[in-house]
C-alpha cells in the first residue's frame, strides 16, 4: 500500500508542478508589458527583408 501512496503523491506532486509552470507562462504571455514586444514580432513577416539580406545577383 505504502507504493501506491507513494505513486499516487508523485503523481499529485507532478501534476501541481506542471499546472504552476503552466499558468506562470500564461501570465507571462498576457502580461500587458509584453504588448509592445509580441506586436513587434508579429509584424516581422511583413517587414521589407532588403536591409536584412543582399540582393541575389
Amino acid at each position: 500500500m505504502s507504493i501506491e501512496f507513494n505513486m499516487g503523491l508523485v503523481r499529485g506532486l507532478l501534476t501541481l508542478i506542471l499546472f504552476l509552470a503552466f499558468m506562470t507562462l500564461w501570465a507571462w504571455a498576457w502580461n500587458k508589458n509584453r504588448t509592445a514586444d509580441f506586436d513587434r514580432m508579429a509584424r516581422l513577416p511583413l517587414e521589407d527583408q532588403d536591409s536584412n539580406q543582399e540582393q541575389p545577383r
